[in-house]
């Protein structure tokens, strides 16, 4: 069986994962992102009727998930590369 594709490896992916996006959360770059958001979310409540914002908030929650998606695949399969390189 693979690796990767065994609960242990799932784990400790999770595992690193998780603390890779606690590490993000402490940095520059995570404060300048809730700027921006906290400025987008104040664009929206000014400049939008209800329903339009409704609708908007859910394409970028949308968005957001699908990005956090892509993160987590481009963060494993990076790890597994660097596992192949190293053998």
């Amino acid at each position: 069986m693979e690796m990767r594709n065994n609960k242990e490896w799932s784990d400790i992916m999770d595992n690193l994962l998780a603390s890779a996006l606690e590490a993000y959360q402490q940095s520059a770059e995570f404060e300048y992102a809730r700027h921006q958001r906290e400025e987008i979310e104040a664009l929206l409540e000014n400049n939008l009727v209800a329903d339009d914002r409704a609708f908007v908030e859910a394409v970028l929650f949308d968005l957001g998930t699908i990005t956090d998606k892509e993160t987590e695949v481009a963060y494993r399969q990076g790890f597994g590369d660097c596992i192949w390189v190293l053998r």
